[in-house]
């Protein structure tokens, strides 16, 4: 007898109320159903809608590789920053080297395949559900259908091609074989993806009312469409086919998938339902910040967002583990630290490269009254993303300190982290050596000289772990834009990507580009969407990871710092750039653009090959 290995389905915790806007990307399920009492009630079919949701992997404020505590994120696994603390594996020892890790960010199968499954038991019954109309099961239908798209995205970005599994499948005493399935083909998975993603948005609504505003709509898939099909065209374009196809995709197939993300990007425009945020022209910088604070989910660029709510038990710990050492209250704190390299990507609004002008003319190092004074000109992203030395924050500045000068031929330099004593005395006078939020290669706080600001929530009292609500954007306009721009580049319309560059430069007062080139989008990428975990699964799918940092690539990077140095005879500032800070140099390997197969799912399913590079 044949029995559906999906023969439950776990449901939300709001089974017996009402389903509240905010609960498809924050409930978790604890009770335990038939499929014959789900199906007769269509208040019950909702609420397994919202365990679907919530089993998305989202890489979001709590996401990080292994422990949370080692600050292993795609930020600061990219060329944009660093972790501040001294931890195993990658940021502690200056004088070792990281190798990125075989299962960094792995998904294992076995967890993966099990909400797939959960989305084809679900598809599947509800085409004979009798308690919904048909509109309404197309509806939903057609939502479920993207979210088993997010989780095949999942996939195939980490490990090229898997098992492409559309229907429940069945456990047979008599025919175990039937249940392992081969690896399908990376371009058939990107296909997969693109076509249900396609045709989800023609039947979801663009639309929706404040009760369901969260869920997907057809914004929400066209976006996935267009951020799937970029990355399938640029391993069309700059990967190697493996394996007979299951990692790779053929050139012969370039030209069509930056179609596709042409074509979706420009439908997602077409809707007229989203725009830039843009309420503050004239503080670009504080327009900037605005978009991703707290309370400002709902700012017309979100498509499609997790949302997070205290009091339901389901808020994220992102300003504890990230604020800055001095506003910490009482540990944790200082998480990621952007890089001087990224620091100096921000151009400067007339149009000048973002280099840090440090000496004068003569060679001699120029003299600051404040610290901030330095970043004067930059791009207004920048201090809206990134704690400076001199940053307001709150009702006081960041202050990172390297030392203090006391002469031509003495210098005091901070030798801890900030509460450790710093201090010197000279001529009676005592001095701090370090600021109050840092300036040592020892303890949490950064060892660059920033923060991240974006994100981080200034309003917050309750500096403990849970009690942040900042939403997560998973797709917004402003990526939109730049998928369209560099897939428009590639298929030669340059005028049309460089009118999308253009449209989110204007944004942040920047002067507009007279003509366009690959690097120029990259970089207006990197800038634009910063810190948002874009930037490492990008350098993967341009296949410039592997590269030296010389190169633009991950190999010998560690991350370099700029300090600035209090000179007490004219309490004027200096600064230095140093690229010793005390952080591993890192290696990243061609193997690395995959992930290593975890050894529990090869066993399990003999079928499977593993990726190459990789033993189990």
């Amino acid at each position: 007898m044949k029995t559906t290995i999906i023969k439950t389905i776990a449901l939300g915790a709001i089974i017996a109320g009402s389903i509240s806007c905010n609960d498809y990307l924050e409930k978790e399920s604890f009770n335990i159903i038939t499929p014959e009492q789900v199906w007769q009630n269509p208040k019950l079919i909702n609420a397994t809608l919202v365990n679907l949701y919530a089993n998305l992997q989202l890489e979001d404020f709590n996401y990080w590789y292994r422990d949370s505590w080692r600050l292993m994120n795609p930020t600061t696994l990219s060329d944009e920053a660093q972790g501040s603390f001294q931890k195993d594996p990658m940021f502690d020892n200056g004088n070792a080297s990281y190798t990125y890790e075989d299962a960094l960010f792995e998904q294992k199968f076995s967890d993966r395949y099990k909400y797939i499954r959960n989305c084809n038991d679900f598809l599947t019954q509800l085409a004979d559900a009798t308690a919904l109309t048909e509109t309404e099961k197309k509806e939903l239908g057609a939502e479920v259908r993207f979210l088993r798209a997010m989780h095949y995205f999942t996939l195939v970005k980490r490990y090229g091609g898997v098992p492409l599994v559309t229907s429940p499948q069945e456990y047979n005493p008599g025919d175990l074989e039937s249940l392992l399935i081969e690896r399908n083909k990376e371009q058939e998975i990107y296909d997969f993806i693109i076509t249900e993603t396609k045709e989800a948005a023609k039947d979801l609504p663009v639309t929706r009312n404040s009760e369901n505003k969260y869920r997907a709509n057809s914004g929400a898939a066209l976006a996935l469409c267009s951020r799937a099909a970029l990355y399938a065209g640029s391993i069309s374009k700059y990967g190697t086919v493996q394996l007979n196809g299951i990692i790779g995709i053929p050139s012969s197939e370039t030209s069509r998938l930056f179609q596709e993300a042409y074509d979706a990007s420009n439908s997602l425009l077409a809707l007229n339902e989203y725009s830039l945020y843009n309420k503050k022209p004239d503080d670009k910088s504080q327009n900037y910040c605005d978009i991703f604070l707290k309370g400002n989910g709902d700012n017309g660029e979100y498509i499609f967002q997790k949302q997070y709510n205290v009091a339901g038990g389901k808020g994220h710990d992102w300003d504890k583990r990230n604020a800055p050492f001095s506003y910490r209250a009482g540990g944790w704190g200082c998480g990621v630290a952007p890089t001087l390299e990224m620091i100096e990507e921000y151009e400067y609004v007339d149009g000048r490269e973002g280099t840090l002008i440090l000496t004068d003319n003569t060679g001699k190092p120029r003299r600051f009254d404040s610290m901030y004074e330095l970043f004067e000109g930059k791009d207004p992203r920048l201090y809206a993303s990134v704690y400076l030395p001199g940053s307001p924050c709150q009702t006081t500045q960041v202050e990172w300190i390297r030392g203090i000068i006391v002469s031509d031929n003495v210098r005091h330099v901070a030798t801890s982290q900030p509460d450790g004593g710093n201090t010197v005395d000279v001529d009676g006078v005592v001095y701090s050596t370090s600021g109050k939020d840092g300036g040592a290669d020892a303890g949490d706080a950064s060892k660059t000289g920033f923060y991240q600001k974006k994100f981080w929530d200034e309003t917050l009292t309750d500096m403990n772990m849970g009690k942040s609500e900042t939403p997560w954007p998973v797709f917004r306009l402003g990526e939109t834009y730049l998928n369209l721009a560099e897939a428009a580049y590639e298929l030669g319309k340059n005028s049309e990507a460089l009118t999308a560059i253009n449209t989110i430069r204007e944004r942040s007062g920047l002067k507009a580009l007279t003509d366009i080139t690959m690097d120029k989008i990259r970089h207006e990428r990197k800038i634009e969407l910063a810190f948002e975990g874009h930037r490492y699964w990008d350098m993967k799918r341009w296949r410039i990871a592997h590269l030296d940092v010389e190169q633009g690539g991950l190999n010998g990077f560690r991350g370099s710092a700029l300090y600035p140095w209090f000179d007490i005879r004219d309490n004027k500032y200096i600064f230095e750039k140093s690229s010793s800070t005390p952080k591993q140099k890192r290696v990243f390997l061609e193997k690395n653009y995959y992930t290593k197969i975890n050894s529990d799912d090869m066993n399990s399913n003999p079928k499977l090959v593993q990726n190459p590079g990789y033993t189990n």
